[in-house]
């Protein structure tokens, strides 16, 4: 009877401890507001780049909630900010630490649970993107190609090889582009590149203007082609989307990034 009775008075204040714990956690839940904060793009300067919403900032990695933007290369930052019910989710900054310089501000949106930005960062500026409006007939796809050392004309399309009987395909999505600029063209999937599968197996490539073998970044096939998979391009009956990428060589790949939200399909 001593040990049940010891029991019985350990135990139930443990348990009152842990109610009131659940119901203060609960509080304190309720309490909160969530928002899903995305940034894509692309930090050109020399210097790391830092993401602040308010107060918090956002200067590690995405693992411990905290992020940085590397010097030339590519983001795509997804985090979770929360606020008190009470507040307005705050601003959203990306800042220099090193002058202080605030380079891009915005306010996040006071409903919805989104909050969707890109910034492109080159030569000192902010890059916009100029997409156009949606159209119900076709789809609107643009691609800006970051590479400075020449300002050569590009040919841009898609090519996947038949695993089973070798056969090439081929669909061209612009012709002499010129690097720095901003093209968009309408796109209609072809019947080679309409299903998930096609798509998933094709790569764009960027070669010289008039050729399909003579690449255009560093004269280097791995730098001037880059796999579909998960660009969400529009698939058999899609139309009305508008969706922009960017891409520029890397060390030893071509980079790539889309500057839009992620499609609610699986591809």
């Amino acid at each position: 009877m001593k040990s049940i009775t010891h029991y019985i008075k350990t135990t139930i204040p443990l348990l009152l401890l842990l109610t009131t714990f659940s119901a203060c956690n609960k509080e304190d839940m309720t309490g909160q507001k969530a928002i899903q904060v995305v940034i894509n793009g692309y930090n050109g300067s020399a210097d790391e780049l830092e993401i602040v919403i308010d107060t918090a900032r956002y200067d590690k990695t995405v693992s411990n909630g905290k992020f940085v933007l590397k010097p030339a290369s590519i983001f795509d930052f997804n985090a979770v900010h929360t606020y008190p019910m009470a507040k307005k989710p705050g601003i959203l900054s990306i800042k220099n630490p090193v002058s202080g310089k605030v380079l891009f501000t915005k306010p996040l949106p006071e409903s919805g649970t989104k909050a969707i930005f890109n910034f492109i960062y080159i030569d000192g500026k902010e890059i916009g993107l100029n997409a156009p409006a949606a159209d119900a007939s076709t789809n609107k796809l643009g691609f800006y190609m970051h590479y400075t050392e020449n300002n050569d004309p590009v040919d841009i399309f898609l090519y996947r090889k038949d695993e089973t009987n070798g056969q090439e395909y081929r669909e061209y999505l612009a012709k002499n582009v010129l690097p720095g600029t901003w093209v968009y063209f309408n796109y209609l999937p072809s019947a080679n590149f309409d299903h998930k599968n096609e798509v998933g197996k094709a790569d764009i490539c960027f070669t010289k203007a008039g050729t399909t073998d003579q690449w255009a970044f560093q004269d280097d096939e791995k730098q001037s082609k880059t796999s579909v998979f998960g660009m969400g391009f529009p698939l058999a009956g899609e139309k009305g989307l508008v969706q922009s990428y960017f891409v520029t060589p890397g060390a030893s790949s071509l980079d790539r990034v889309r500057l839009f939200f992620h499609p609610d399909r699986v591809q």
